[in-house]
C-alpha cells in the first residue's frame, strides 16, 4: 500500500455584522486542519494579530543575575550531585554546559543542563557553542541513564523553556533532561499513531512526511542531514516549526556532526522567529524508547516560539483551547511561517 500522506483541511466561515464597517454584513474566514498522523485538529483564524515589541531585557537580566544558581560564582556550590552510581563524579561537564540533578525532579532521573557560563543570551544571537555544549551534555548524560532501563521502555526527553512567557523559572539558558518510563500524553499517542503507520506503509512516517513536504511551501531547510519544516497543523499562536533527525530514534543516537548541523539549524530558526519581534521559547526533543531503532519512529524536535498577548498584564498566549480542549490554535498560517523561516535560513551562510 502506498504510504500517501493526507493534509486534511475544512474552511468555516462566520456571518456578522461588523462594526469597522458600518456594521455591514461580513463572511469571517477560519480554518480547521488536521495532523496528518494522529488526526489531531488545529484552528487558524483572527490572522490580525502580531507579536508585540521585544521588552528592554537589561533591568530582567541584570536582577536575576545576582541570586541565579547557575552562574559560575555559585553553581558549584548550591547546585545537587547524582549518586555516584549514575554519574561518576556527581556531575557531568561538557564544554561550558554542565548537567547536575533537578533539585525539583519530574521522575526518578531528572536533571538541569546549564547551557553555558554567560547568564543570557538573546533569542536572535544565541551561540551554536551553546546548543552543541548543552545537547552533547544531555546526549551523555542519557546514554549513563539509560542503563536503568536495560529491557527498552524508557524515554529521553530533553526540553528548553527559554524566557519567562515559557515557562522559564531563570534566564541562565538551560535544559530540563529527563529519563522516564512515562513519556507524556502527546508522545504517547504520536508512538502510537507512527505505530499504526509503519504496520499500515512498512515505513516511518516521518520518512514519508519528508518526502511530501520537501521543497513545498512548508519547507525550511536543511542543514547536517537534519530537515527543518512548518507542521502543517500548527501549535503556536504566531507559528511553530520542526526538525527531523533521519534515522535517528533518540538523543542518545546522535553524532557529534548530527548535533553540530542540528544547533547550526536552530540558531537559523530563531533568529527567523526573533526578526518578527518573538523573544520566547520552548523546544522538545521527542524521541522513541531507548534501543527501539528507527524503523518506528524518528526523532523530533518541536519550537514553539511564546509571548504575551499583552505585556503589560502579563496574557499568556495559552489558554483553554489550548489547556482544557487540547485544540491547537494559531493566528498565522503555517505557510507564511515558513516562508519567514526560508528568508532567515538563506540570509546565513551554511555551516
Amino acid at each position: 500500500m502506498s504510504a500517501r500522506i493526507e493534509f486534511g483541511s475544512e474552511k468555516k466561515r462566520a456571518r456578522l455584522h461588523d462594526p469597522r464597517k458600518g456594521f455591514a454584513e461580513v463572511d469571517v474566514e477560519s480554518e480547521v486542519r488536521r495532523d496528518p498522523l494522529t488526526g489531531n485538529s488545529a484552528r487558524i483564524c483572527h490572522f490580525a494579530l502580531k507579536a508585540t515589541r521585544p521588552p528592554d531585557l537589561g533591568e530582567i537580566v541584570r536582577a536575576t543575575r545576582e541570586q541565579c544558581p547557575f552562574c559560575p560564582e555559585r553553581i558549584e556550590g548550591v547546585t545537587p550531585r547524582f549518586a555516584e552510581e549514575l554519574v561518576p563524579g556527581g556531575r557531568l561537564r561538557r564544554g561550558g554546559a554542565l548537567v547536575v540533578p533537578n533539585l525539583f525532579p519530574y521522575d526518578d532521573v531528572s536533571a538541569i543542563a546549564a547551557l553555558c557560563p554567560e547568564h543570557f543570551h538573546a533569542m536572535d544571537a544565541m551561540p551554536e557553542r551553546v546548543v552543541v555544549d548543552g545537547l552533547t551534555a544531555a546526549r551523555d548524560f542519557l546514554q549513563l541513564a539509560a542503563r536503568r532501563f536495560p529491557d527498552g521502555g524508557g524515554y529521553g526527553i530533553v526540553t528548553w523553556n527559554y524566557m519567562p512567557p515559557a515557562g522559564a523559572s531563570q534566564v541562565h539558558p538551560h535544559m530540563q533532561v529527563v529519563a522516564t518510563a512515562d513519556p507524556g500524553n502527546a508522545l504517547r499517542r504520536e508512538l502510537v499513531a507512527a505505530q499504526g503507520w509503519r504496520e499500515r506503509y512498512g515505513r516511518p512516517y516521518l520518512e514519508a512526511l519528508l518526502e511530501a513536504e520537501r521543497a513545498g511551501p512548508r519547507w525550511v531547510g536543511e542543514q547536517g542531514g537534519i530537515a527543518w519544516l512548518v507542521p502543517f497543523a500548527p501549535s503556536g499562536l504566531l507559528g511553530d516549526a520542526m526538525a527531523v533527525f533521519p534515522g535517528r530514534a533518540a538523543v542518545t543516537e546522535l553524532s557529534d556532526a548530527d548535533i553540530a548541523g542540528f544547533a547550526n539549524g536552530l540558531v537559523r530558526i530563531l533568529g527567523g522567529f526573533a526578526a518578527h519581534g518573538l523573544w520566547s521559547f520552548n523546544l522538545c526533543l521527542m524521541p522513541d524508547a531507548f534501543g527501539a531503532g528507527a524503523d518506528r519512529q524518528w526523532l523530533v524536535a518541536r519550537l514553539l516560539p511564546r509571548f504575551y498577548l499583552n505585556p503589560v498584564l502579563h496574557i499568556s498566549d495559552a489558554s483553554y483551547m489550548h489547556l482544557l480542549l487540547e485544540e491547537r490554535f494559531a493566528m498565522i498560517h503555517p505557510e507564511e511561517v515558513a516562508a519567514r523561516l526560508r528568508d532567515a535560513w538563506s540570509g546565513v551562510a551554511e555551516g
